[in-house]
């Protein structure tokens, strides 16, 4: 993959970080919504919003779909998870605790790992697909 897909994909997640950083501002970082709302945040991220995102982003950057989605779930949760060390490890003083007290974050670090990789692959075999067709 080129140097400038990767920039691209930890553009995207490092921007996708700042954007959910911000928005969680308002709640101690989503500390503040009960389990029920964090568990409705998570379904709508796992479900609908991350699969839209790697969809466009997969596409926009063409093959190989599968290599590209895993060096995606890489940006999407190795950079992610340094970022909430900081500032909420560090910067809050939560230390590695944060892993617990913000389980959704731990959620997203491993889910992002199984999700992008099967979108990756779907992609690749639709593209195979359509090329069959084609011909």
């Amino acid at each position: 993959m080129k140097t400038r897909h990767h920039l691209i994909l930890a553009a995207i997640s490092i921007i996708l970080w700042l954007l959910y950083y911000l928005l969680g501002l308002s709640s101690d970082y989503y500390q503040d919504l009960n389990n029920k709302e964090k568990v409705i945040g998570l379904l709508m991220t796992f479900f609908g919003v991350l699969p839209f995102i790697a969809v466009i982003v997969l596409t926009f950057i063409k093959r190989p779909f599968l290599q590209t989605s895993v060096w995606f779930a890489f940006y999407s949760s190795v950079p992610i998870f340094i970022f909430d060390y900081i500032f909420v490890g560090i910067l809050q003083g939560e230390g590695l605790h944060f892993l617990v007290s913000h389980w959704y974050l731990t959620l997203v670090y491993f889910v992002v790992w199984i999700e992008l990789p099967v979108i990756g692959k779907t992609l690749e075999q639709l593209s195979i697909k359509i090329m069959n067709q084609n011909i």
